[in-house]
């Protein structure tokens, strides 16, 4: 049985390219393929068909997808932590301590991350919320919806 070849780095770079986001085609271009626009396209499918290839591109998935695991839920410990922290408990080396100064009086100030805030977001992160109906005036356009969906 032929040895596989190892992976190129053409190959690796289009694979990277790829899991961040990158559609397939302009990829294959990025990675430093020649081929351009449909010719790209159809060799990106092709190249990402190859075993090793496909391999490569579902390990770098598999990471991408632990990675971003770890950080949602780093970020709903770190909420979770705004809310249950005593706001007398922080000082100037606690890690929730936004900012701190000292009055004219010579007691500490110390700023921490606004629990409703943190309530609100934890809410929408972990699903708690109704869903949101929106009414959409078909003469509007895609931007200004999106702006008055986020309230800005």
């Amino acid at each position: 049985m032929k040895a596989e070849r190892p992976i190129t780095d053409r190959m690796r770079r289009l694979c990277e390219l790829v899991v961040s986001g990158m559609p397939a085609g302009r990829a294959y271009e990025r990675a430093g393929y020649s081929a351009r626009g449909a010719v790209a396209d159809q060799n990106a499918s092709e190249t990402l068909r190859i075993p090793k290839v496909s391999r490569y591109l579902e390990e770098l998935r598999d990471e991408a997808k632990m990675k971003a695991a770890m950080e949602r839920g780093d970020l709903v410990q770190y909420l979770v932590d705004v809310l249950k922290t005593p706001v007398g408990a922080i000082d100037a080396n606690h890690v929730l301590c936004q900012e701190w100064s000292i009055d004219e009086a010579g007691a500490m100030r110390v700023k921490m991350p606004s629990k409703l805030a943190a309530a609100k977001q934890l809410a929408a992160i972990m699903g708690w919320n109704k869903p949101q109906e929106v009414k959409v005036d078909l003469s509007e356009k895609l931007a200004d919806i999106i702006r008055r969906v986020r309230g800005s």
